[in-house]
Formats: structure tokens, C-alpha cells, sequence
């Protein structure tokens, strides 16, 4: 079901994330949600993607170290 506002989304899928990322969260759900038939899931992937590449502070993960040598062997 398409959300009406940042606060109606689950928060289960969007605590992660800052408010900007909310919103576009909010915004890629629904047109997925339309485009694709009401098809959740789908929708869900689509807005997880668009929520990370809003970018900001709520992405929490480590970011990938390009040198994977530890550092007792440089």
C-alpha cells in the first residue's frame, strides 16, 4: 500500500536512515508501488536503493577498505 507521509512508513525498514533518506525512501516506495502492480516487494528494493543513494548520515555501514593487506603485514 502506497504511504501518505515519512511517519506512516514502517519503521522496521527506515529507522536506518536519516530523514532525507526517509523521503526518498517515501517517494521511490510509491512510484514502484504504482509501477509495478502493487507489488511490495519490489517496491521495498526499489526504495532501499533510492534511500542509499540519497545518501547521509543514516548509512551505518563500514565503509570497504580498498587495501585488504592487514596492517601487521604493510
Amino acid at each position: 500500500m502506497p504511504y501518505k507521509s515519512v511517519s506512516d512508513l514502517p519503521a522496521a525498514q527506515v529507522d536506518q536512515y536519516s530523514p532525507h533518506q526517509k523521503k526518498a525512501f517515501l517517494e521511490a516506495f510509491n512510484n514502484a508501488y504504482e509501477e509495478y502492480g502493487g507489488d511490495e516487494s519490489r517496491a521495498f528494493a526499489v526504495a532501499h536503493s533510492a534511500a542509499k543513494k540519497a545518501g547521509g548520515s543514516g548509512d551505518r555501514r563500514e565503509p570497504e577498505r580498498s587495501d585488504k593487506t592487514p596492517r601487521a603485514e604493510r
